[in-house]
């Protein structure tokens, strides 16, 4: 692992579920200066999932799971798409011009990616083949959150999707655990994965015959940051026990 590039929980875990939180983090590297970006915006769903660490943490520790999690910023580079996607490294977002992400240099590209990217993917390719060694059968979750309503947008009446590219058992099983819940669930909402075919849960689960499912948890629901969390993670924790002890 190269310097604090993610943190991980659980490390020599042998449980099949793999736990992943792309956008955890909203650090930027020193020598970046924060891309030119205020604390306000470095604090805002533009620049990491809130809540969203806090549940891979506390289900990491509930499920005695490996977990990881993206310690920089989203607009630093984001882990949650492939290396050849435009919006790997964008220069707007939801309305914010990001002044040091533009035009920048094959060269500061292939840092970041080199740096910043890889070093995430090895790690769960790690863990992945860690398990397929041990004769397990890897499963992979992702936890991400979003906003209620994107500038100019509508606003999002879910307070939690599961997505995928392809269906899956996991995606499934999931769905339609949420729905028994007092919750308003959707399945690939806000975001349509079928349209997308990226992130961690198809690179690192559907490309390799794995199970996945990836949720999106509506950031309202941390307002109260430890209430939502700690309903969530039970939530969720329940749900994957179920699951894997099938």
């Amino acid at each position: 692992m190269q310097d604090n590039v993610f943190e991980v929980i659980s490390k020599d875990s042998d449980c099949e579920l793999i736990l992943t939180c792309e956008h955890a983090g909203n650090e930027i590297p020193d020598e970046c200066d924060n891309l030119g970006l205020s604390g306000q915006d470095l604090n805002r769903h533009i620049a990491r999932d809130k809540g969203g660490k806090e549940i891979t943490e506390l289900l990491a520790k509930k499920l005695g799971c490996f977990a990881i999690m993206g310690k920089y910023s989203r607009l630093l580079i984001d882990l949650n798409r492939r290396e050849n996607e435009d919006e790997l490294i964008v220069e707007v977002s939801d309305g914010t011009i990001i002044h040091k992400n533009m035009n920048l240099s094959a060269n500061e590209i292939k840092y970041r990616v080199n740096r910043f990217y890889r070093p995430y993917y090895e790690a769960i390719e790690e863990q992945i083949s860690r398990l397929q060694a041990k004769g397990k059968k890897p499963i992979i979750f992702s936890i991400h959150s979003y906003t209620p309503q994107l500038r100019g947008g509508d606003y999002r009446p879910w307070q939690a999707g599961v997505l995928w590219h392809k269906p899956t058992k996991m995606a499934s099983f999931m769905y339609n655990e949420l729905v028994k819940t007092d919750k308003v669930i959707g399945e690939n909402v806000p975001y349509d994965l079928r349209k997308y075919n990226t992130g961690a849960v198809v690179v690192c689960g559907e490309e390799k015959g794995l199970d996945y499912a990836l949720i999106e948890i509506r950031d309202d629901e941390f307002d109260d940051l430890d209430k939502g969390v700690n309903e969530w993670a039970d939530i969720l924790a329940d749900i994957l026990k179920k699951y894997i002890s099938n």
